[in-house]
């Protein structure tokens, strides 16, 4: 006697059974996309909170700078006095990793003419109290270029941002008078920047702090030098092309260097470039 055929599983079982490895690859999407929204600003900022006192990093005139947000949160910073009332004071937006001290000999050549330099570390960088948001970046931004315009003239403050400080540095110039707004590797915003990075998530739902230098820099009266490493591979010089070019015709000046990596040092070019760039302009 023969035995009868299974019957085929029913329909809607096997469709069930089809569907779990697709409701298991999107259980995992979901997570990873909720993972890297949840901790998104651990990516971007990469603070070295403690404290470095200018005074021990071989760097003349350097002393301490301490502000207090219009919140109570307290930032410090290093501050060098200019030399004689015609020379202009920097006023720097460091990158998005480590404190002041890895720029000590940059701020020295920097300042080595006379000119004047405050360099206020981030909220959670550099014994900063807060945490880091482009907000509150750029509201401190603003409150610290108040505080120097009460005793410097703005034709003598220019603004500098390195990295990720060149959409903080473009954000203020776009508020503010300024002699000039210098910008080292700049990005085009961290928005594009972070699509690139991570083509499988929806960015431009899941940002919080995007940056948009690519809007502001239209709207910067004062000139601009960008300086850029030929040879940079985490922002590459077609960045800073394609923004530069989004800046007013004729107020943009941008140069690269051989050769040059990310935020190019200071000795290799620079410290001619910009001073012969101020030199240009109109007291």
């Amino acid at each position: 006697m023969t035995r009868p055929a299974a019957s085929p599983l029913p329909l809607t079982r096997a469709l069930r059974i089809a569907r779990l490895p697709l409701l298991l690859a999107l259980l995992v999407y979901l997570g990873a996309a909720a993972y890297m929204a949840a901790f998104q600003r651990d990516f971007l900022y990469k603070p070295a909170p403690a404290w470095i006192d200018p005074a021990g990093q071989n760097l003349p005139g350097a002393a301490r700078a301490e502000l207090t947000m219009a919140d109570g949160t307290r930032l410090l910073g290093w501050r060098i006095e200019p030399q004689s009332p015609e020379k202009p004071v920097f006023l720097y937006f460091h990158g998005n990793a480590n404190g002041l001290d890895r720029r000590a000999r940059r701020f020295g050549l920097m300042t080595a003419d006379g000119s004047g330099l405050l360099a206020m570390s981030y909220r959670g960088y550099g014994g900063s109290a807060g945490n880091p948001r482009e907000a509150t970046l750029i509201a401190d931004a603003r409150a610290i270029y108040d505080d120097l315009a009460r005793r410097v003239p703005p034709e003598r403050i220019v603004i500098f941002g390195e990295s990720l400080g060149t959409g903080v540095a473009l954000e203020l110039a776009r508020q503010v008078k300024a002699k000039a707004v210098i910008l080292d590797s700049p990005y085009y915003s961290v928005l594009r920047r972070a699509e690139a990075s991570y083509p499988w998530l929806p960015v431009a739902w899941l940002l919080v702090d995007d940056f948009r230098s690519d809007l502001r820099i239209g709207a910067v009266d004062e000139p601009i030098l960008i300086l850029h490493g030929a040879a940079d591979t985490l922002i590459p010089p077609a960045v800073s092309e394609a923004l530069a070019a989004r800046g007013r015709p004729g107020r943009v000046k941008r140069i690269l260097y051989p050769g040059e990596g990310h935020v190019v040092p200071y000795d290799r070019g620079p410290d001619r470039d910009v001073p012969a760039f101020l030199a240009e302009l109109a007291p």
